[in-house]
């Protein structure tokens, strides 16, 4: 989702690019503007109503800000605590890992550990052939390069508490993407509404500097 938003960011900064180079300047149509940016069109027609949307869509953005730049602070601080008190090596790791290595004291195969956990799951699942056993350890358990000792029970609780923030931070950061979207949205079906308020759209061609440009009049 948040590349639908940077498409709209892009192509609003193309329009601007393209009217600064224009002989004469263009009008957008009302729709586009409030797809674009929510209460632009409304407030094109003088629908005032549209500055509580506009408002609403730097509010929002600023959230979005705030909480995708927490949860890259709080990455690499869990990243970092990690690599003090639970002796991973240096490297990029996957989702999964991350919620593996909150979740067990060790890597290894001692009691509570995580590779014992898959060889009593590899068992369980292949009780009488120790060949599919070895092979669903070997598929499944944590390499030495991967392998993790927690200093303590209460160092690894404190690092699943900030991952837990972590993921709170993504979801909280997802739902606001999902409300920016329906601001745009909402914003342009009430366009559509107000279809017969945005006057008669005229586009027409030029060239400046033996470059065609795309010019839009809106008469209201």
């Amino acid at each position: 989702m948040n590349k639908t938003l940077l498409i709209c960011l892009i192509t609003i900064a193309v329009m601007l690019t393209v009217q600064s180079l224009s002989a004469k300047p263009f009008s957008v149509n009302p729709l586009l503007k409030s797809a674009l940016v929510p209460g632009w069109g409304q407030v094109s027609i003088d629908r005032n109503y549209g500055y509580g949307m506009i408002t609403s869509e730097v509010l929002l953005w600023s959230a979005l800000f705030y909480h995708n730049t927490e949860q890259d602070l709080k990455d690499q601080e869990s990243y970092e605590f990690a690599l003090k008190f639970a002796h991973i090596n240096p490297g990029s790791y996957s989702s999964q890992y991350y919620r593996d290595l909150a979740k067990y004291d060790t890597s290894g195969f001692e009691a509570g550990g995580y590779n014992a956990m898959v060889r009593q799951t590899a068992i369980n699942l292949y009780p009488d052939n120790y060949a599919m056993q070895q092979a669903y350890i070997d598929e499944h358990a944590i390499p030495d390069e991967m392998a993790w000792t927690w200093d303590s029970y209460q160092l690894r609780k404190t690092y699943s508490t900030t991952r837990k923030e972590i993921l709170e931070l993504k979801d909280r950061a997802q739902l606001i993407t999902g409300l920016i979207i329906a601001n745009h949205v909402l914003s342009s079906i009430d366009m559509l509404r107000l279809k017969k308020h945005w006057g008669t759209v005229q586009p027409s061609f030029s060239l400046y500097r033996d470059t065609p440009v795309l010019n839009l009049r809106v008469d209201f």
